[in-house]
């Protein structure tokens, strides 16, 4: 697709440091937020404007799918991550159209060797970019080339935007000594964790108290959303066994791809090969030739091939290397191999490689394959072609038919000569009759209300397009007691539970305070295990209680405080400080440039948020960045559906 090497260039930095005073003064201006300022964009379509650039619920959707498709973000969690997702989409956008208003650019150079940079390693090879291999790729994500350019693009101008503002940022001793201290301050504790296992057998309602739960907690049960479909697919699978090309079209298919049935002159060949070079030429020599004799004397090839080759690609195999074609192996190989006869042995034949003894087993002149050889993979291929050549205009033609007529979708189907089948009563993220579990088809159809049509044809994994009407909608409802009873059981047991525990917590705690803070003594009391931690800083572990830095109060209490019930990760803590051990400040020089670096790299990230949040209020009073709520809230709830 493209060459790149890579390259980097001080030009960059030039560039910044010029720019440098006239971004210092206009960010005087977005570290000081503006009030608030209203102002949407008002197609439904969109989510947002920056400029003259929108973000549209589209544009959102593909996002989220590609994320989700990579697992970089799991499913369950769209609810929470989807409304983060906008926002950085909306900051990015703010954030490049700063950086054009300042006179920020961006090269084809720079952008492609940060594209370089962002490939995996599978498609970078010797510094350059393997299209195929590239284009591959970029299919499974849904994005051209073209994308890819521009999106790599913004992503630098913005870094070269967050580069400037982060210049300045100083990190004092005073700074650097404070962070070490808190990183390296130690305290011991005394604790008792009440676990939900102790009293999981308590915790289980009554039905009285089930139905008390439902009674107060009526809203929070409901039945979800569910929505019935016509579906037509577009099957290329079928639509090839519908396209019979006539004996005189696969001719001329034939004549048209000659070219592709011509077979070059090859060999199949095994080979031993001795590495040498200048140091230890005349005893590899030596070696080779013993074993050249052994193979003279009838010596098994493919033993002494795994013996004695040093081929590590062909060596385990008995030294086959398959089929040859001449050009593909150092001229000095290639020459003895289609020279040699069938069943013929070489002597030792010399390569920048070392000695290597060949042995031809067979031996195919260059030659084109007729019709006859070649009549299913051409009656194949023309089927698969014709077939993808009709499947876009009969997934658009299904698409428009639906359109006209939403309520008689058997008519689009019949349009297109594609099955129609139906599925009623589908909650989001349940599979669908004939398609399984897809997540491109319910990403599709998350936004549809009745009567709407799939924005254009699904393709599906399984290379079927397919096209969806929602013929019906049962809107989300209060669920009734019976509907909600075993979610009712499980929240209900979790809250006597959670109340329980608190209540045992807080027994222990005012125990311990009535024995002058002895919580030993109140453990033992109540019959609960009370134990002492080692000396651990905010990132030492606490046995059954995690990291330390959950019990934070410790640091911040003197020594023999109680410290109030805390929610832990395994349940309720009651603990009291024992013993608090400074930092050892012998170790503050080894530790100090780490940590200056850390606290730098954090003040940066505040103040280009800072920046950010700046830079959008003011967009905002200027009419530049434009946010629709009500999309904005539309596809939030389509993902709290999901």
């Amino acid at each position: 697709m493209f060459n790149l090497f890579r390259s980097r260039d001080k030009s960059v930095r030039i560039l910044l440091g010029v720019l440098l005073g006239l971004v210092a003064l206009s960010m005087i201006t977005y570290l000081i937020p503006s009030g608030p300022a209203t102002g949407a964009a008002t197609d439904p379509s969109v989510v947002a404007t920056v400029g003259s650039e929108s973000i549209t619920a589209q544009d959102v959707n593909r996002t989220i799918q590609n994320m989700t498709r990579n697992r970089q973000l799991p499913p369950e969690l769209l609810s929470i991550y989807v409304p983060q997702i906008i926002q950085q989409m909306i900051n990015e956008r703010a954030m490049a159209y700063e950086a054009n208003r300042l006179g920020l650019k961006v090269s084809a150079d720079e952008t492609n060797t940060a594209i370089i940079d962002s490939l995996p390693p599978q498609v970078v090879k010797d510094g350059k970019v393997d299209g195929a291999t590239l284009t591959a790729l970029l299919q499974q994500q849904g994005v051209t080339f073209a994308d890819l350019q521009s999106q790599t693009s913004r992503q630098v101008l913005i870094a070269k935007l967050e580069q400037i503002v982060a210049q300045g940022v100083l990190v004092s001793p005073k700074d650097v000594e404070t962070e070490y201290k808190r990183k390296n301050d130690k305290v011991r504790i005394e604790y008792t964790l009440l676990a939900p296992t102790k009293y999981q057998s308590q915790a289980e309602p009554t039905e009285a108290e089930l139905n008390a739960y439902y009674e107060a907690h009526k809203t929070e049960f409901r039945v979800p959303e569910k929505k019935s479909y016509a579906i037509i697919v577009v099957d290329p699978q079928k639509l090839a066994s519908l396209n019979m090309p006539t004996d005189a079209q696969l001719q001329t298919e034939y004549s048209a791809r000659r070219n592709d049935f011509q077979t070059p002159e090859r060999v199949k060949a095994r080979h031993i090969l001795v590495k040498s070079d200048a140091a230890n030429d005349a005893v590899m020599k030596v070696k080779a030739e013993g074993v050249l004799k052994q193979l003279q004397g009838g010596g098994d090839f493919a033993a002494l091939a795994k013996a004695n080759s040093e081929d590590p690609g062909s060596k385990d195999q008995g030294g086959e290397l398959g089929f040859l074609v001449k050009g593909q192996t150092v001229p000095e190989f290639d020459k003895a191999a289609f020279t040699l006869n069938v069943g013929q042995t070489s002597g030792l034949i010399k390569t920048t490689y070392g000695y290597h003894i060949i042995q031809v087993q067979q031996h195919d002149q260059a030659r084109l394959q007729p019709f006859e050889e070649v009549k299913v993979q051409l009656l194949m291929d023309l089927q698969k072609r014709v077939a993808g050549q009709q499947m876009q205009g009969l997934a658009d033609k299904a698409v428009a038919e639906c359109r006209k007529d939403p309520t008689h979708p058997e008519k689009a189907a019949e349009a297109v000569g594609m099955p129609l089948f139906k599925a009623d009563n589908v909650q989001a993220g349940d599979p669908i009759p004939g398609l399984g579990t897809s997540k491109e088809f319910s990403d599709a159809v998350a936004p549809l209300r009745k009567g709407e049509v799939t924005a254009g044809p699904i393709l599906l994994p399984d290379g079927k397009a397919v096209v969806a009407v929602v013929t019906d909608l049962q809107a989300a409802r209060s669920a009734n007691f019976d509907e909600a009873k075993a979610e009712a059981r499980t929240k209900a047991t979790d809250a006597k539970l959670q109340k329980l525990i608190e209540d045992k917590a807080n027994e222990l705690f005012a125990k311990a305070q009535s024995m002058g803070g002895d919580l030993a003594k109140a453990g033992k009391a109540l019959n609960l295990e009370v134990k002492t931690s080692n000396d651990v800083d905010r990132q030492g572990a606490i046995e059954s209680v995690g990291t330390a830095s959950s019990v934070a109060e410790a640091w911040s209490k003197p020594e023999g405080s109680l410290l109030s019930p805390l929610n832990v990760t395994g349940g309720k803590l009651v603990a009291k400080v024992v013993a608090k051990i400074g930092a050892n400040m012998a170790e503050l020089g080894v530790q100090a440039e780490t940590i200056k670096n850390e606290l730098r790299q954090q003040k940066a990230r505040e103040r280009a948020q800072l920046f950010q949040d700046g830079l959008k209020d003011k967009l905002k009073a200027d009419g530049k960045l434009k946010i629709n709520d009500d999309v904005m809230k539309r596809i939030l709830a389509n993902y709290q559906r999901s």
